[in-house]
């Protein structure tokens, strides 16, 4: 007989992908592309399974319209500028129409319908393919004044924010999360919008999970002050949640010292901040919660790249440990990897 108090056990996959420019040019191929590095998902152990793809991973299927010769400059900001010539008049339409605030919000803004298409289209269908509850990494977008009841998309306004939505196993959107903390010298550069709806979770099989994009599981803030920071994992215990989904997306280099590092040397590493501040810490000061998973997404494109290791962190023995990782960080084609862990009790 099981224990009264036992809980069904639940499998937690990461999914860290490397993306490159033929995976956004073409829809297919995006699709193509996470669905063969997911595909142990469907032969997995247990019949509940949370899979979390990384954060801005649909960012850029944005450059699907972009011209052949964008693979001759050299930083993403000639990219985005070649795309911009190549759409301007539907940019100042958007602008104008939107009331968008910038180039870049009119932008996100006039990508979003096909953006969504694509990643609403993708990750309904590996739900089903599954039978798993899958956190569709997040894109940058304005929220759908349509819902997300369908692939049907329109602006709600011109307010950009960093979006994620996740998938449950019957291909319907569960749940929809904005960031809440924007990562300073990164996101405030792209004018987005911190999203101001309330927090929800949402069902796993007997679990409860809430999503927190990257810098919102944080403990702390990156940089003083940021008077307006609110590390979401304590909220998202307050509603329920025992574990959380971290889509994240590291612009700086894992292996080398952070640029904003506060500590006394100014030399500790990324990835030794990412432990010390991030969801990790966040976990062993909030008791509730029993697991965490963080993907990292890696990428050269351009003059950025993202790299990081990503974890799923696991509480056992009144201590949270590292449970699972990823074997590579560096962003290489040879670095994907699907992670995986079972929350058993």
């Amino acid at each position: 007989m099981a224990h009264p108090l036992a809980v069904a056990p639940v499998d937690l996959f990461a999914v860290q992908p490397f993306m490159t420019l033929d995976d956004y040019r073409d829809p297919e191929a995006f699709a193509d592309h996470l669905g063969r590095l997911g595909a142990p998902v469907a032969n997995r152990r247990h019949e509940a399974a949370l899979v979390v793809f990384p954060e801005d991973l649909a960012t850029f299927l944005a450059l699907a319209a972009a011209p052949a010769r964008v693979d001759q400059v050299a930083t993403l900001d000639e990219a985005f500028h070649l795309l911009a010539l190549r759409a301007l008049p539907r940019l100042l339409w958007t602008r104008a129409r939107h009331r968008a605030g910038s180039m870049e919000a009119a932008f996100f803004t006039a990508a979003a319908p096909s953006v969504y298409r694509a990643w609403y289209r993708t990750f309904s269908r590996l739900a089903q393919r599954w039978g798993a509850t899958v956190v569709a990494g997040s894109a940058l977008m304005p929220d759908n004044a349509l819902g997300y009841g369908s692939e049907a998309y329109r602006p709600r306004d011109a307010r950009v924010l960093n979006l994620s939505l996740t998938f449950g196993p019957d291909g319907r959107v569960q749940n929809r999360t904005g960031k809440v903390n924007l990562v300073p010298t990164q996101e405030d550069r792209l004018h987005l919008a911190p999203d101001v709806q309330p927090r929800s979770v949402y069902p796993v099989g007997p679990h409860t999970v809430g999503t927190a994009i990257c810098y919102d599981a944080f403990h702390v803030p990156h940089t003083p002050p940021e008077p307006r920071f609110a590390g979401q994992v304590p909220a998202l215990a307050a509603l329920g949640a025992t574990i959380i989904a971290q889509p994240s997306a590291n612009p700086w280099w894992w292996d080398q010292p952070w640029p904003l590092d506060r500590s006394p040397s100014g030399q500790r590493l990324r990835r030794d901040q990412w432990m010390d501040e991030g969801l990790l810490a966040a976990m062993r000061a909030t008791p509730s919660i029993r697991a965490g998973v963080n993907p990292q997404l890696l990428a050269r494109l351009w003059d950025v790249h993202f790299d990081g290791r990503s974890l799923i962190f696991g509480r056992q023995d009144h201590t949270v440990q590292v449970m699972a990782h990823a074997p590579r960080s560096d962003a290489h084609p040879d670095s994907e990897a699907l992670i995986h862990w079972s929350l058993t009790v």
